[in-house]
């Protein structure tokens, strides 16, 4: 939405505020970075408003029940449809959240007026050229945050002097980086073992919900597309291998998957890939370029059939 639809909406409102500050670069330029030179020219600023996801209906004798409990109820809870939509509708919340960006002055400055009074997160920037939607925040090679309450009391916030954080980011037609995982049989598996063909990488963990609601719909597009032309590898960030392979011993899956590490010991998710979140699904051609990223649901079927096609065409 255009700042000024922004602030002609917001003129409604019986109050608006305002949020100040400045967006800093680095002193330092980390070594593993490949985002190039970088100018606070190319820094945007991203507010995004607050949403509402669906309520979890507990059991009513929930907070009687022990810790234990607990983790055994939501753990069968996870088992059924109600668990899928509940994830549905959370990500749909989530995609639907207003997002606003805001221009930055040559010496990093920016002034955001005209919104309603209300809790927002306050994101400077410097995206991916490639970098679209209201994904831009992860999209980018430096990054801010602050969370603001704009209220009666306090109509104007300044946030002061924001540095960001750098991380390198891959985007479509990016090439993957490279990486080596530990199968749960022994050995290795490497990112070079599925040159030539399609390949569909999924980051996830045994502690993450959302990853374990997309099992299923990995499992669907692996039994429909795998098989010479595409591989799905899901590589797990738990603290310790043992943990994935309990999991995949009780809950089995068709595609093949692997330990990457710890999700802070390993650089490739949190430095190489630049994933911020899991789970962190891409697809990836046979050149090893970056085709699609941050799938979900049937955007992975339909990403990978539409990948298909387009190979189908050519021949």
């Amino acid at each position: 939405m255009a700042n000024d639809e922004v602030e002609a909406q917001s003129e409604q409102a019986e109050t608006v505020g305002t949020i100040t500050g400045q967006v800093a670069l680095p002193a330092e330029i980390p070594d593993w970075f490949r985002g190039g030179e970088l100018s606070l020219e190319k820094a945007m600023v991203v507010v995004e408003g607050m949403y509402r996801g669906p309520r979890l209906k507990r059991p009513e004798n929930y907070r009687e029940m022990s810790n234990e409990e607990r983790k055994a109820w939501f753990a069968e809870f996870e088992k059924t449809d109600a668990y899928d939509e509940y994830q549905r509708k959370k990500r749909e919340a989530y995609e639907s959240r207003p997002v606003w960006t805001f221009p930055v002055a040559a010496d990093g400055r920016f002034v955001v007026k005209g919104l309603e009074l209300g809790r927002y997160n306050v994101i400077p920037v410097i995206p991916h050229l490639a970098a679209k939607g209201k994904e831009v925040a992860s999209q980018s090679w430096g990054s801010a945050f602050k969370q603001i309450v704009l209220s009666e009391e306090r109509q104007s916030i300044r946030v002061g002097k924001m540095e960001l954080k750098l991380q390198n980011v891959v985007m479509p037609g990016d090439v993957a980086p490279s990486w080596t995982a530990k199968r749960y049989d022994g050995g290795e598996i490497k990112s070079t073992d599925f040159l030539g063909r399609y390949l569909v990488v999924d980051f996830w963990a045994t502690w993450c919900g959302p990853c374990i609601a997309e099992i299923p719909n990995l499992a669907k597009v692996y039994e429909e597309f795998g098989g010479d032309q595409l591989e799905i590898i899901g590589l797990s960030v738990d603290s310790s291998i043992d943990l994935p392979s309990r999991f995949l011993q009780k809950r089995p899956v068709p595609y093949p998957h692997g330990y990457l590490g710890a999700w802070h010991d390993t650089e490739t998710t949190t430095q190489d890939f630049g994933v911020q979140s899991v789970p962190s699904i891409w697809l990836i051609g046979p050149d090893g370029r970056v085709l699609a990223r941050d799938l979900t649901g049937e955007k992975i079927g339909n990403a990978v059939r539409a990948a298909l096609e387009k190979t189908a065409a050519k021949k």
